[in-house]
């Protein structure tokens, strides 16, 4: 009886971790970019919860790579266009007219500080980058510690 109430306790905190973190970026245009390109060939997608992200002081971490998939770019300049409108442009890089890369601090959510990078590559292929982290701490925070372990 001991361990099928541990079992069902358990069960019941990775269901909350995972709904919560599944509506962390819910409210983001750059969504439409993980749900659509996130699970196809040529992606890889990792999502992770505080549990997994104790060394780096972020609550919440979801990014996706994609390789030789212009769409997929495309679709994220389109969205982040959308989601920039709030947010505070941290960095950009703009390469022959195309948004090559930015790093925007998004409005933030409750107590949490939420981060957005976006990093387009065309050689030697085409590698498309986009990260959102949420953290307790600020963005600046955020930032350092993503530039830092890179």
């Amino acid at each position: 009886m001991k361990n099928m109430s541990k079992n069902l306790i358990l069960t019941l905190l990775l269901a909350i971790g995972f709904l919560s973190g599944m509506n962390a970026q819910s409210d983001l245009e750059i969504n439409k970019v993980f749900n659509q390109y996130g699970r196809q060939k040529g992606s890889v997608l990792v999502e992770m919860s505080r549990e997994m992200l104790e060394g780096y002081d972020f609550t919440y971490y979801k990014s996706i790579v994609t390789t030789n998939n212009q769409e997929a770019a495309d679709l994220a300049r389109r969205c982040l266009e959308i989601d920039q409108k709030d947010a505070k442009k941290v960095k950009q890089v703009v390469s022959n007219g195309v948004l090559s890369s930015i790093y925007l601090q998004l409005p933030q959510k409750g107590e949490y500080f939420r981060l957005v990078l976006f990093n387009e590559t065309t050689t030697p292929e085409r590698k498309m980058t986009l990260i959102y982290i949420e953290s307790e701490k600020d963005s600046e925070e955020i930032l350092k510690i993503v530039l830092k372990k890179r």
